[in-house]
Order: structure tokens, then sequence, then C-alpha cells
């Protein structure tokens, strides 16, 4: 009667105690795995660690935007009747620097200008910007000046662009 005591029930499994420990195996990788996504949270500043990890430093806010009344002569020039959307501008690196056009693409788009294409200059030895224009879009010579010159070092080239060319408006960007 003794062997069959030790013998197996029908319906246990043989290795009760072996599954057992890969129970607690299971759970322990489980937690692991759930410490270690909390902690990338938290260094990337996801979800509710965003807050936390960001309460120290000092959080930059955006600057509120100025807007200034246009004088009345301002609206009365031919200028205030161009609209940027029209000519077609051609963006030009003339620094060698990567980005350069794209950035400066990106600053005339936010001025409402159109940009049709960018690419390199034909040579990058340009100090300033130079803007060449179209016969018939030297009415946008002043404006486009006016927005380029708080933050670029601009020149207007007598050398028109040629009719046959597929933008009205060229800007090579230089160093200044």
């Amino acid at each position: 009667m003794d062997e069959q005591q030790n013998s197996p029930i029908a319906g246990t499994p043989v290795y009760q105690q072996s599954q057992e420990k890969n129970a607690k195996w299971l759970w322990l990788l489980i937690i692991l795995i759930i410490i270690g996504a909390m902690v990338f949270a938290y260094i990337r500043g996801i979800g509710p660690f965003g807050a936390l990890k960001n309460r120290g430093e000092a959080v930059e806010s955006p600057t509120p935007a100025q807007f200034t009344q246009p004088s009345p002569d301002t609206e009365s020039s031919p200028q205030a009747n161009l609209d940027k959307s029209e000519p077609k501008i051609r963006v030009l690196n003339g620094i060698g620097k990567a980005g350069t056009a794209s950035s400066v693409k990106d600053f005339l788009e936010g001025k409402g200008w159109k940009v049709g294409e960018i690419g390199n200059a034909p040579n990058f030895d340009f100090e300033k910007t130079v803007i060449r224009l179209k016969e018939n879009f030297k009415q946008f010579a002043d404006l486009l000046f006016g927005d380029l010159s708080d933050n670029y070092s601009v020149t207007v080239s007598e050398d028109d662009l040629s009719a046959t060319d597929s933008a009205d408006i060229e800007i090579i960007v230089g160093s200044k």
C-alpha cells in the first residue's frame, strides 16, 4: 500500500514544482518589464512622468506676438496691395552651410511668401543675400527687401532673371 501513496494521481502534473518555479520567474520578468518601461518613460518625459521630470526646470514660454497698427501711408502704398503668394521664389544657398536655403524658405513662408524650390548657388562665396527678379515682378523688391533685411544683409541685383526662368524671384543667401 505504501507504493500506491507515492505514485502520481491521475490528472495532477508530474512536474508541479517545476511549473511553480517557472511561474515565479514569469512574474519576476513581467515586473522587471514594467519597471523598465516606467524608467524609460521617466527618462524620456513621457506621460505623467513628464510633469515630474520638468517640475524643477524652467519651462520656456512662447513670446507673445507683438502687433503694430500699420500707418495710414503704408496702406495707401502700392506694396500694401501686393499678394506675397503670387511670385514663385527660388532660394539658393550661397554659403555652403547645410540647411541654409531650407531655413530661409521656412522664414519666408512664415511671412506669407510662396517658395517653389530651394537649392545651391553656383558658388558659396556670397557675403550678402542677393535678390534677383523678373522684370514684371520688380514691384515686389521693396517688400521682400523689408522682410529679409531684419535678419540678413540684403542687396537687390540689377541683373534681371530671364523671362523664361521657372522662378519669378531668386534669392541667393549670403553669409551676413
